[in-house]
């Protein structure tokens, strides 16, 4: 069910974008709260596999069991706070870099060196475990004790994506770029379609600008424009829309014919931000995919350049707030109102 779109014109104001104190409430109120993508369970498909993330702060490790289930750990060992080694691929054991002490890959302790193990308290120090959820073959965690409900955002979005069967999606690779930005900036910056014929001249020439929408949803968004099939570098399909879903907080999906791209935003601190972009396609050549990379990749240049000037722009004294378009800047307003409501 859709709701209803804000009439309220003001933004957020500059230090939302530029002071620490915004973001210390941003992460502890919403990240540590939210459900949060991490990647591809097709990244650790075999028993001992695993990847470590840093996460708003938080060290993990996402490792597949023996049973073939997804676990994820704090990445810290809990002797006396060291990490373990980094050791993408195949692990029996998870190793401390500091003490030396052991663990199983599902977080039981093995050997706590420089102790007895025979003492029952050492029973007690497994490896701190982290909800995960699977979903479309997407991993992700919720650092809450009490989580909110997974399905109460995603059986929606689930229902959106009915027609695209994500399975069939193979993952390909990721690329990332760290930007000179608050990551609202580049949520905000997403969340819009008027700065496409301004900013991205090679996008406004492959997309018919007077059909993209914007579609309201409790915690997400969904934008979508139709594609010039002559011009556009994506796969022929009888569907040439390309659809861009905000999941709330941090998670974008970009889906076009034959391609399905996730995002996951993270801020650095309150001036710089990551962004992780995971490429999946559906049995297409690699002539096609490095089309469709190189294409994302000059696209994402493009707002780039614009992110890293409006967040010296929001550092300057001669701008303190902005207003908003009720008409083409809906995206922008949900977010922003969605800001508020959870830090306030």
């Amino acid at each position: 069910m859709e709701v209803s779109k804000n009439k309220t014109l003001n933004s957020l104001s500059a230090d939302w974008y530029t002071d620490n104190k915004f973001l210390k409430k941003e992460r502890n109120q919403i990240f540590l709260k939210s459900w949060l993508l991490i990647g591809s369970e097709s990244q650790i498909s075999n028993p001992g596999d695993c990847f470590f993330h840093s996460i708003v702060d938080q060290p993990i490790v996402c490792i597949r069991q023996e049973d073939s289930s997804i676990k994820t750990f704090f990445n810290i060992c809990r002797h006396r706070a060291g990490s373990f080694k980094n050791k993408q691929g195949k692990n029996n054991l998870l190793v401390c870099k500091y003490h030396g002490w052991t663990y199983t890959i599902n977080g039981e302790l093995k050997s706590p060196r420089g102790f007895n193990k025979s003492d029952t308290a050492l029973k007690e120090l497994c490896l701190k475990n982290i909800n995960t959820k699977i979903w479309k073959g997407l991993i992700f965690i919720n650092f809450s004790d009490k989580p909110k409900s997974f399905g109460a955002t995603f059986n929606t979005v689930q229902k959106i994506l009915s027609p695209y069967k994500l399975e069939n999606f193979t993952f390909d690779r990721r690329v990332s770029y760290v930007i000179k930005s608050n990551w609202k900036v580049y949520l905000d910056n997403f969340l819009e379609g008027l700065h496409i014929p301004i900013v991205h001249p090679e996008l406004n020439n492959i997309m018919d600008y007077k059909s993209y929408n914007t579609k309201l949803y409790k915690n997400f968004s969904v934008q979508s424009g139709k594609l010039d099939k002559s011009k556009s570098p994506y796969s022929q399909s009888s569907n040439n829309i390309a659809y861009y879903f905000t999941i709330y907080p941090n998670i974008l999906f970009n889906i076009a014919p034959r391609r399905f791209q996730t995002n996951i935003i993270l801020p650095l601190n309150e001036k710089e931000c990551v962004v992780h972009f995971d490429y999946f396609f559906d049995s297409i050549c690699e002539e096609e995919i490095l089309k469709d990379i190189n294409f994302s990749d000059e696209i994402q240049k493009e707002d780039i350049l614009i992110c890293e000037e409006v967040q010296k722009n929001l550092l300057s004294i001669g701008f303190q707030k902005g207003i908003i378009s009720d008409k083409y800047e809906t995206g922008v307003k949900h977010f922003q109102d969605y800001i508020r409501n959870s830090i306030n």
